[in-house]
């Protein structure tokens, strides 16, 4: 199962989160895996979502995004 998309969660949120703001509502050194794993969860059912959970969910998908662009500046170097 796939998370939701960012822009999706942005549309029920009405905010966008910056990646401090969003490191807020996910645990201090939660591991990549956890935080993909509390995205997809939360997208599951996302009719029984309340505010806060639409937040996390958009918290964990902007940490995602950003620790996927880090991963990637630093690859494509190495490539070239």
């Amino acid at each position: 199962m796939k998370s939701m998309k960012l822009a999706d969660v942005r549309k029920h949120t009405g905010r966008q989160l910056t990646v401090e703001e969003a490191a807020q509502y996910v645990s201090p050194g939660q591991s990549d895996t956890v935080t993909r794993n509390q995205a997809c969860a939360l997208s599951l059912h996302s009719w029984l979502n309340t505010a806060t959970d639409w937040l996390r969910l958009e918290a964990c998908l902007v940490l995602l995004a950003h620790k996927r662009r880090w991963k990637m500046r630093a690859v494509s170097p190495r490539i070239r």
